[in-house]
């Protein structure tokens, strides 16, 4: 039981350890740092839960922050390292929602090109 606990401790507290590197907005720092989080346990379903929450989250507070460009870069990134077959559907939906919004901000607001 103690391997169960330390990588679901070991990526909380990795969280804890990145997010205000996110809050700061400094992506470029942040992205080395989320593929890390990202390749603990990677074959535990309740961390593919949890990565997919979190992922979710930063796509929103990125939309929050009137980048949807970014949002729609982190919702990809999980299309892309999640296997959606672990995923519960309501976490499946909650990326599929997130999505819509985004697609909609870039509709009402396509990113200036150059």
């Amino acid at each position: 039981m103690d391997v169960v606990r330390d990588a679901r401790e070991e990526f909380v507290e990795r969280v804890k350890a990145i997010d205000p590197i996110f809050k700061r907005g400094d992506l470029e720092a942040f992205w080395p740092v989320l593929h890390g989080l990202m390749s603990i346990a990677p074959d535990r379903t309740d961390l593919a839960k949890k990565k997919s929450h979190y992922l979710a989250s930063l796509a929103v507070r990125s939309l929050a922050r009137d980048e949807a460009e970014s949002s729609l870069e982190f919702l990809d990134y999980a299309d892309r390292i999640l296997d959606p077959r672990t995923l519960s559907p309501f976490l499946l939906e909650e990326r599929r929602d997130i999505r819509r919004r985004v697609v909609e901000a870039l509709e009402a607001h396509p990113p200036s090109v150059g």
